[in-house]
């Protein structure tokens, strides 16, 4: 017997019977926004933990690295994640990632020492590497390419929602003290409950012909996918991240107006998902063509407005990019791969797309200090992504089009 077959646990009687259904994915959509929590919950009150720990020596460096300290996590830790749920099957390891993320994200509510809270942070961090990677490997495992290609795009689209309810009440749990919004993390319970009663572990990874065989991991193939997820990933943050200081250049000076600017800029997100929905069994290559087109035309767009009604107009659009892109390259990564090897190939598409998070914002500030501004900045990038649409028809043929294969 290999350490593999080992590994993995018995299999319980009629295990085959079972069909994930509606339950299954929707408790997986809602699992896949714990990590969202990590890092929106706290940007309402950054200027309130500034008058908490203000007088720390290091203030300015670890505040912000509490609030960015678990998507570091998630973009180095992800591809491991991906390797142990491989290994050691997905649900027990996504139960402990659920259970130990309530805690973890819990605990700063009783927490004084700003340097034990950080701790505290990447610990949570790497409960979330394995909660993104592993929920989204269920996905792949749990339902065949129609069905998931749906429930990827409600992901999306409750994703969008999800941010936006997240801030508001981030920002009203911030009025009860500086501590108010990791009460939101107690969510991971319930969620952790519905884990362990309505989920089970995938047949393929209870059964030696799911875990043992001769395929390779497809070396190049991900190699492709990870490289442009990178790239888009880098493009699909520029508007997120940078709208606000639009908006800002442009006379919009109140909070309460910049927030409601980008809700309303957001509701393309719920748009692109529908899109990729309709279009979800295109090659891939028409997924990124249709969306580095949106991003060219939004920030393009959003560079050169004149006022806050074209601009946010601008945001829109490349906000329905942001809502297909997702969607579209998850779908990729799990019909690319097979059961043996699903849990590491999504950790890799994981860590590329978060170390594109953290590009992103260095990128736009490089950009604009050759070119001038942050406006000129934001051009350039529009026009970059308009020439990557000639690059991905570059993309081989073998590469394009997801597999159609569910274990």
């Amino acid at each position: 017997m290999s350490n593999a077959e080992s590994l993995a646990p018995p299999i319980p009687e009629n295990l085959e019977t079972r069909q994930a259904g509606a339950l299954q994915a929707l408790i997986l959509v809602f699992t896949t926004q714990l990590p969202i929590m990590g890092l929106l919950s706290l940007i309402p009150i950054i200027p309130i933990l500034f008058q908490q720990f203000g007088q720390h020596p290091n203030a300015k460096f670890l505040i912000p690295l509490m609030i960015t300290a678990p998507s570091v996590c998630i973009a180095l830790l992800s591809p491991m994640a991906g390797f142990l749920a491989d290994r050691l099957g997905r649900r027990r390891l996504l139960l402990g990632a659920v259970l130990g993320y309530g805690i973890c994200g819990f605990a700063p509510f009783f927490l004084e020492d700003l340097t034990v809270i950080i701790a505290s942070r990447f610990c949570l961090g790497i409960t979330e590497a394995i909660i993104m990677t592993v929920a989204n490997t269920l996905m792949g495992d749990f339902y065949s390419p129609e069905p998931r290609r749906k429930w990827l795009a409600v992901q999306s689209a409750v994703g969008s929602l999800s941010g936006t309810a997240l801030l508001f009440l981030g920002g009203l749990l911030g009025g009860y003290g500086w501590q108010g919004p990791f009460l939101l993390y107690l969510l991971a319970f319930p969620i952790f409950a519905l884990l362990m009663f309505f989920t089970w572990e995938p047949v393929s990874q209870r059964e030696p012909s799911g875990v043992v065989g001769n395929e390779r991991f497809p070396v190049r193939q991900m190699g492709i996918i990870a490289s442009v997820t990178l790239f888009c990933a880098v493009l699909y943050y520029v508007e997120v991240l940078q709208v606000s200081q639009v908006f800002h250049l442009l006379g919009l000076t109140s909070t309460a107006d910049i927030g409601m600017a980008g809700a309303i800029a957001g509701l393309g997100v719920p748009l692109g998902a529908v899109l990729f929905a309709k279009l979800s069994k295109q090659q891939i290559h028409v997924h990124v063509t249709m969306v580095l087109t949106l991003f060219a035309i939004g920030l393009i767009g959003l560079g050169q407005a004149g006022s806050v009604p074209w601009a946010v107009a601008a945001a829109f659009v490349a906000q329905v990019g942001c809502g297909m892109l997702i969607p579209a390259l998850i779908n990729w990564c799990l019909g690319s791969l097979s059961a043996q090897y699903r849990g590491r190939g999504v950790g890799i598409w994981t860590g590329a797309f978060f170390i594109g998070q953290f590009v992103s914002p260095f990128t736009v500030t490089l950009l604009a200090s050759l070119l001038g501004g942050l406006t000129t900045a934001i051009v350039a990038l529009g026009g970059i992504s308009l020439i990557a649409v000639l690059v991905v028809w570059l993309i081989p043929r073998n590469v394009r089009r997801p597999s159609t294969q569910t274990t």
